[in-house]
């Protein structure tokens, strides 16, 4: 026979009143190993925008700015000597560093992320090149930066700082015109960023990600300042927002959700309003529990695709946290409390979305995460087949639910009084992770012949994302998967062909075991080694790059078929 083949409580967070207390720089070359959750696997983290901006509140000489507030620079056309005036009224009393992450770790976040820098060049940290920064430039005179990562430092969640490419305010930054965020960087520019990168991983400790925003860097500056965050901390994680592929996880869209599969870690950046990332003092706020909803349901939405949710507050001016923002974390933390286990470390399954919600998963392990608004006397999970033990809520795990499998799938009975809390319940199902219990829809069936055929039109493509700027980017599959049914198939031989648009070489991976290609050729016909097929579980056949230093690459397959014999 032959196979051809042609993805806290609430505190009080008050944010009370202290000052955010200066000390000794540490060197990052005596930094801790990192413990706990990896990047991946922490899922929720916090987002702050917050810097003289954040004094206007969107209002500039008694008129409400539209757009995002944090860029009121441009939108309101202000001039840089008169923006730069703020800093005069910038003397953030009510900042506390410590409620700040604590009440990130009250919201179930695992990271905090800070505008170091953004668009405007005001920096939050003490820079040495440049007096435009909140030591210099404010009565406050306290490092900011400094500040908050000692004290996510002291409740053991990681920190991460924002840094803008673009500069408002260098002097040797392209000339400021209204909210212009794509220019190129000119070479005075690009070292002023160089050095304040090394600043910031030089001098506050351990960074778990640089989040870079905007610009259009060349090649060569992309990677001259991925080399430097590498070289400095190589577990610091970089945004796709370097550009030219320099990114290790890749960052959607303002407030949007992969509509692809990815083959590359990514995450989603939400604002708590999409009208502004900084505190705007005019925003229109709905109830607290409608948000909280808004808000656990985007998050499960965006794990159970695979992705990480950060999700953004705006202190006001004077330091405080917004009580609206504080009460919605609070309530999304203790949501989190009950049914964390269904989001932190979890991957995503490889079924398609379920009317009712969305599906995570552990080992031996299906979290169902049950929206309210889907709530019946009983859901069907399709496309499930295998042994499952039982069924239970997170919130009742000693009440078992009555499981019945049918051809469509896996229906569990569900007692609502038992389900668990708005706006997601959490049901888990247990099974035997020996053997495969999906039934993917793209699954090949056995043809006429007696052979399997895959090609480029029955492989489940998973993507990533390029481009030179934010207004430049464009979706690249970096990977192929075909699903093969169960088979006593043994001692099989296995020819490959394929044609691709360039010479980077691939690597077919059998059920997790890696096949190098020939790396010489551009169209390839080669027999590789023998495979055995699995029995109890569907093999999973993928064609990927074989250099994984940048994963971002299209595999740029024109015609593909693969012979198993």
């Amino acid at each position: 026979m032959k196979i051809i083949l042609q993805l806290l409580v609430a505190f009080g967070f008050l944010v009370g009143i202290s000052s955010c207390q200066q000390g000794n720089t540490e060197s990052s070359s005596s930094l801790p190993q990192k413990e706990g959750l990896s990047w991946e696997d922490q899922k929720f983290s916090m987002f702050i925008h917050w810097g003289i901006y954040s004094i206007p509140a969107g209002i500039w000489n008694g008129e409400q700015i539209s757009g995002y507030s944090e860029q009121i620079k441009g939108h309101a056309k202000i001039p840089t000597n008169k923006y730069r005036q703020l800093t005069k009224q910038f003397n953030p009393i009510h900042w506390n560093p410590d409620s700040v992450a604590l009440l990130a770790k009250a919201a179930g976040m695992k990271s905090v992320v800070i505008t170091a820098k953004h668009h405007d060049g005001f920096c939050l940290f003490d820079s040495k090149y440049t007096d435009f920064d909140v030591v210099d430039a404010t009565p406050y005179k306290n490092d900011i930066i400094k500040g908050l990562s000692d004290a996510c430092r002291k409740q053991g969640i990681d920190f991460g700082v924002y840094f803008s490419i673009i500069d408002w305010d260098f002097p040797g930054a392209m000339p400021f015109e209204s909210t212009r965020n794509c220019d190129s960087i000119p070479p005075a520019h690009h070292q002023y960023n160089l050095n304040q990168v090394r600043e910031l991983l030089t001098n506050y400790g351990e960074i778990s990600e640089l989040w870079f925003d905007m610009g259009a860097p060349t090649p060569e500056q992309s990677k001259e300042i991925a080399d430097l965050v590498k070289s400095l901390q190589p577990n610091c994680m970089v945004s796709s927002r370097l550009w030219n592929d320099q990114g290790d996880f890749i960052v959607m869209g303002d407030n949007k959700k992969a509509q692809l599969k990815m083959g590359v870690p990514w995450q989603s950046p939400a604002s708590m309003f999409h009208e502004t990332w900084s505190y705007r003092s005019w925003q229109e706020r709905p109830s607290v529990a409608s948000k909280i909803e808004e808000k656990v349901q985007d998050l499960v939405a965006v794990v159970s695709s695979g992705g990480n949710y950060l999700l953004n507050i705006g202190p006001r001016g004077d330091g405080s946290i917004v009580p609206f923002e504080r009460d919605v974390l609070l309530g999304i933390g203790n949501w989190l409390e009950v049914n964390g286990e269904a989001i932190y470390a979890t991957d995503a399954f490889p079924v398609e979305s379920q009317e009712w919600g969305y599906v995570t998963s552990k080992p031996g392990k299906l979290f169902l995460n049950v929206l309210s608004s889907s709530a019946e006397d009983s859901i069907v999970v399709k496309n499930l087949e295998g042994k499952f033990s039982k069924a239970y809520s997170l919130v009742n795990s000693d009440n078992p639910l009555p499981i019945q499998k049918s051809n469509s799938g896996v229906s569990i009975a569900v007692n609502n009084a038992h389900l668990g809390i708005d706006p997601v319940s959490v049901i888990v199902l247990e099974y035997d992770q020996r053997e495969t219990i999906y039934q993917p829809s793209s699954l090949v069936s056995l043809g006429k012949d007696g052979t399997y055929a895959l090609n480029g039109d029955n492989a489940e493509k998973y993507f990533s994302t390029s481009g030179t700027s934010y207004i430049t980017r464009t979706n690249r599959v970096v990977k192929m998967k075909w699903y093969v049914p169960k088979s006593d198939m043994q001692n099989m031989k296995v020819n490959i062909n394929y044609q691709s648009l360039n010479a980077e070489p691939l690597v077919l991976l059998v059920n997790g075991k890696s096949h190098e290609l020939d790396d010489q050729q551009q169209s390839l016909n080669q027999q590789l080694t023998t495979i055995d097929l699995n029995q109890n579980q569907i093999n999973e056949i993928e064609l990927v790059q074989k250099n994984n230093c940048c994963p971002h690459k299209d595999l740029a397959i024109d015609a593909v078929s693969l012979v198993i014999h």
